[in-house]
């Protein structure tokens, strides 16, 4: 999104005053593919941000005793972005599995220029040289220390099990969550561990209301406002997150919220009296009971 769009005054109104029509049009009529300088860029992945989450991760994985060398582990929904499979690797993991609903394939130009210029960037940022996890000249991964799984992770079929299964702002676009956060138990090895980023903000938060989304009742935004494809967001909170992990047999080991304010506007019956609606980003460290 530009600068320009983003602090627009008359935008930001017009955005905030007539965002069912924004969405709507936005999604039934597929205007992603034409219109993308309202919204953030959709399948380009941003590997600067999502390379300083790895020290994040690393960091809470530490203090609680896991080792990452050695280890198999999964990433879900890594968007067009190898980068913290890069990090696993280096940090010493065995392999990482990368599991993706809506792949982005190395056949085309655009993400190979994009595979391209996060590979530079990250022997840059990092001081590699020798880089073996992907062929730099077709951009094809390294099957002998990368896995691509091209689907639905409650649906295709794995071998065996992994030790860490991590996403960076992906369960929030998940439709069933339950089920996936279920199969993800199943996948764990015991004692494994799981990491989130989890990005419980209106996707129009960058006109200034988070939670603008608070309006809608669930026909409403399931069936007109949101996209299965590319833009849907399933809207559930902080609370029902940690309530779907300790019912699937995990444990908060560590957790990180953002809160942030919610300006005034009416409610949905829906979302009346939740004492976690300002919770607009949550990390989560798990362990498998």
């Amino acid at each position: 999104m530009s600068a320009v769009t983003k602090g627009n005054p008359l935008v930001r109104f017009l955005i905030n005053r007539f965002d069912f029509l924004f969405r709507f049009f936005y999604c039934r009529l597929k205007l992603y593919r034409t219109v993308d300088f309202l919204m953030p860029r959709l399948y380009s992945s941003n590997y600067e941000s999502l390379n300083s989450y790895f020290d994040i991760m690393a960091g809470a994985l530490e203090k609680h005793g896991f080792k990452i060398a050695g280890k198999r582990i999964m990433e879900l929904g890594p968007g067009n972005s190898y980068i913290n499979a890069y990090n696993l690797l280096r940090s010493g993991a065995r392999e990482v599995v990368l599991v993706d609903k809506f792949p982005r394939y190395t056949e085309t130009a655009r993400q190979k220029s994009y595979i391209k210029d996060e590979i530079d960037y990250y022997k840059s940022k990092h001081r590699v040289k020798n880089f073996d996890y992907v062929d730099e000249a077709t951009c094809c991964l390294n099957p002998e220390c990368i896995a691509f799984i091209a689907g639905d992770l409650c649906e295709c079929d794995f071998d065996g099990k992994v030790d860490l299964i991590y996403s960076i702002a992906v369960l929030h676009h998940i439709k069933g969550l339950d089920r996936y956060i279920r199969r993800m138990h199943e996948l764990l090895n015991p004692g494994g561990m799981m990491f989130h980023v989890i990005d419980l903000k209106d996707k129009l938060h960058f006109f200034g209301n988070p939670f603008l989304f608070y309006k809608y009742s669930d026909f409403t935004w399931e069936h007109f406002l949101t996209d299965d494809a590319v833009t849907y967001t399933n809207r559930v909170r902080y609370g029902e997150y940690r309530e779907m992990f300790a019912a699937s047999g995990f444990e908060v080991v560590w957790e990180d919220t953002i809160s942030h304010e919610i300006p005034p506007f009416r409610i949905n019956k829906k979302f009346a009296g939740r004492s976690d609606l300002n919770i607009g980003d949550a990390r989560f460290l798990l362990k498998k009971k």
